[in-house]
């Protein structure tokens, strides 16, 4: 039966096991290996590049991947990983669940889940669940598991339908190329964004602009979340976000230096977080505390 482990933020407990009871343990390895079924229907496996998006039927992959956490050796030897510690400040740590197994041909095949605080259930307030025509109260703190896999690892064979889902798993910036000056000029024609100078904006695109420009049209988010949303939490994060009309579309205006241009690429690929527990503002890869003088 398979083994529930967690991937956490936390350096000195990077890898946590969950103890389960075998009622729970059955039911899991039910529950993941029907995702793990649906995961492997797709038929033809694109070569990640940080551009395509897959369609039904394909996944992305990347060959020879780092297993830089060590996965594998937590399949392998269970008994040697810590157990997980039952506190929602632990629990917030948590960025992956993962499990495995050793496959026919000998190799441990890795499946991983996608892991937010959304997904935690809490000790604070009262929750409850159903249960023989009546309502319970949760005791202790607890987590729900996801209905799909967000990845699958095996032999550095990294699958993967959602780069932005495989992202907040692993960093894969060395994997994904800089946008092109074809790609900066895309980017800059999009419905919902308008540079002052698309000469201009090539100008002030180094490497480091070229690879949020990457990220950010591979996430899509340009496409899924209102400017009015984005603006609001611009304002939280001190984000010098303006707009402007063209036609009767509101359009986000691109800042026409590189110091603006650059804080605002970086909020737009969500580098910046607020803390659950000291509701303090981070920029992700670095969690210094974020303030206007942030690039």
């Amino acid at each position: 039966m398979l083994n529930l482990f967690a991937l956490t933020n936390d350096p000195a407990k990077r890898i946590v096991k969950f103890s389960l009871s075998k009622s729970v343990q059955s039911d899991l390895t039910s529950y993941i290996k029907k995702q793990e079924e649906a995961f492997d229907d797709a038929e033809q496996e694109i070569e990640f590049d940080g551009k395509y998006k897959p369609d039904f039927g394909e996944v992305l992959h990347i060959n020879n991947f780092d297993d830089i956490d060590d996965l594998k050796s937590a399949i392998e030897n269970p008994l040697g990983v810590d157990e997980a510690e039952p506190s929602e400040e632990f629990f917030n740590q948590i960025k992956a669940l993962f499990t495995g197994y050793s496959n026919p041909a000998g190799h441990i095949k890795i499946l991983l889940q996608n892991f937010d605080r959304r997904k935690i259930i809490s000790t604070n307030g009262l929750s409850i669940f159903h249960s023989a025509n009546v309502y319970k109260k949760i005791e202790g703190i607890g987590l729900t598991v996801d209905y799909k896999l967000a990845a699958t690892l095996e032999e550095g064979h990294l699958k993967f339908f959602s780069f932005h889902a495989a992202r907040q798993i692993f960093d894969l910036s060395q994997y994904y190329k800089v946008a092109t000056d074809d790609d900066v000029k895309d980017f800059a024609a999009l419905n919902n964004i308008k540079a002052v100078s698309t000469d201009n904006l090539l100008e002030l695109s180094d490497s480091w602009v070229r690879r949020k420009i990457s990220l950010i049209q591979q996430s899509g988010i340009l496409q899924n979340v209102p400017i009015n949303e984005m603006k609001a939490v611009a304002i939280e994060f001190n984000i010098p976000l303006n707009t402007t009309t063209v036609g009767v579309i509101e359009v986000i205006l691109l800042p026409d230096n590189k110091s603006d241009l650059k804080k605002l690429l970086r909020f737009l690929d969500e580098d910046y977080y607020k803390s659950p527990l000291s509701k303090t503002n981070f920029i992700t890869n670095s969690k210094r505390v974020a303030d206007d003088k942030s690039q």
